[in-house]
């Protein structure tokens, strides 16, 4: 019986010594251009992984350093990840199936091109990235993927399907809550007129064969809500003058809650149902953003003390919004002092100016959120 057990000891001895010494008799290059060929089949990407080792207690896995991420073979890198962690699921492997669990990425950069040249790129930084993926013949499931950026977290929800065919279809839920939005916006664009806490709950779909298609045929959809912040930045442009005597001199706009309805479809957005609420002022309207930035919108205000609402246009670029006083508006400042002297003189200026006060802060979200 002595003999038995001692004979076990030392056949558990063997398995664990062969189990730690596998992972160094294993060719990990090989193994590193398998895992890039799989991910960059699945994604439509190029994916290069600087270093790998692989582990196999407690469970089969891989750790993973200096990932870059091409939108085309040999280009600028879209992405870098400093360092990750995935561990393999041993039972769907029976069923012809890869699940991953346990995904951790750490310290990731997105390197986001201002023009298509390339000739500008920002970086936005994203802290940690946690999630699972289930891998069968025909489909990639992304379930419950968590983003750390900014001080805040995004939830997403991602199915990729079909893999085998020429044409893939993206569909996911996205869920964003406590991100602030100022340094977010100064990474992705080096704009930061607009500071507050975003949040938000987007549908977004597309299909193609190629990025460029996927992106064309992006389609998102959902709330977008910014609260506690402030804008600044931009004062009245054009004729909108004369509604308020005066160009603003731009100081920051103070808000409670700002949000609207976000459409996208292909390089078109639109913001429907727009609300802008604070202490001092409302405002509500709908804005169109088209795909050479041009802006098409209208802004309906109104001040404090039972002011009644002014009506304003908006035109321009998202790097140069123009705002406009529509006809039935003109009828403050310089229309007002012909009409009723000094009081209407008084009256239009004080509309006009909680007026220019709230176009200025949708103006300068426009141009902080979706601006080049």
């Amino acid at each position: 019986m002595g003999n038995v057990f001692k004979y076990a000891l030392i056949s558990l001895a063997a398995l664990l010594t062969l189990l730690m010494v596998t992972p160094f008799l294993i060719p990990v290059d090989s193994i590193r251009q398998t895992v890039e060929e799989k991910a960059s089949e699945a994604t439509g990407l190029e994916v290069k992984i600087g270093a790998m080792s692989l582990t196999l207690l407690p469970t089969p896995g891989l750790s993973l350093s200096n990932v870059t991420v091409h939108d085309v073979p040999g280009g600028v890198a879209r992405a870098v990840i400093a360092s990750g962690t995935l561990s393999v699921a041993t039972a769907p492997l029976l069923e012809k199936q890869v699940e991953l669990q346990a995904i951790s990425f750490n310290d990731i950069d997105l390197r986001i091109s201002e023009h298509a040249t390339g000739s500008r790129v920002h970086v936005v930084h994203i802290d940690n990235v946690t999630g699972s993926v289930r891998l069968t013949a025909d489909q990639l499931d992304m379930p419950n993927w968590q983003v750390q950026l900014y001080h805040g977290t995004v939830i997403m929800n991602a199915r990729l399907a079909p893999l085998n065919g020429d044409k893939r279809t993206l569909k996911a839920d996205l869920t964003a809550e406590g991100v602030q939005i100022h340094p977010l916006l100064m990474a992705a664009s080096g704009k930061g007129n607009l500071t507050g806490t975003l949040s938000s709950k987007l549908v977004m779909t597309t299909d193609g064969d190629t990025v460029p298609a996927m992106r064309h045929n992006l389609t998102v959809d959902g709330p977008v809500k910014l609260a506690n912040g402030a804008i600044s930045g931009m004062g009245l442009e054009g004729p909108a003058v004369a509604l308020v005597h005066g160009k603003l001199a731009g100081g920051p706009v103070l808000y409670d809650v700002m949000q609207f309805q976000l459409k996208v479809r292909g390089y078109n957005r639109w913001l429907n149902s727009i609300v802008l609420q604070s202490s001092h002022l409302n405002a509500t309207g709908h804005v169109h953003i088209a795909a050479n930035q041009k802006l098409d919108g209208e802004i309906q205000t109104s001040g404090t003390a039972g002011l009644s609402g002014a009506t304003l246009l908006v035109s321009g670029t998202t790097d140069t919004p123009r705002l406009y006083p529509a006809p039935s508006s003109l009828i403050g400042g310089t229309i007002g002092s012909t009409i009723a002297g000094p009081v209407g003189a008084a009256v239009g200026s004080k509309i006009g100016s909680a007026a220019g006060n709230a176009v200025e802060g949708i103006g300068n979200t426009v141009k902080g959120l979706f601006g080049k």
